[in-house]
């Protein structure tokens, strides 16, 4: 990611999962947009992929602002040690 883009990394620990929870927030202004990692994935894996450097423009420039949030896959659709409901 370019030195332009506004960066803020949050995180807290959440007493239901019983783990901590983090998110990384791009940009300063814009339509908010909630991003959700591939199966398993983690909240950094946009930018580690080259994902936000692809949109880097539109965040710079304000259009959008990015909200790249924590799977928490393994306990739901992956944690196959529960019953389905």
């Amino acid at each position: 990611m370019g030195e332009n883009v506004q960066i803020e990394y949050h995180k807290w620990y959440s007493a239901n999962l019983n783990r901590d929870m983090e998110l990384k927030i791009y940009g300063h202004y814009g339509i908010p947009i909630i991003i959700f990692p591939c199966s398993r994935g983690r909240f950094y894996d946009y930018e580690n992929f080259g994902m936000m450097h692809a949109i880097e423009g539109h965040i710079n420039s304000g259009k959008v602002k990015l909200f790249s949030v924590d799977s928490v896959d393994n306990e739901s659709w992956y944690n196959f040690s529960i019953l389905p409901e």
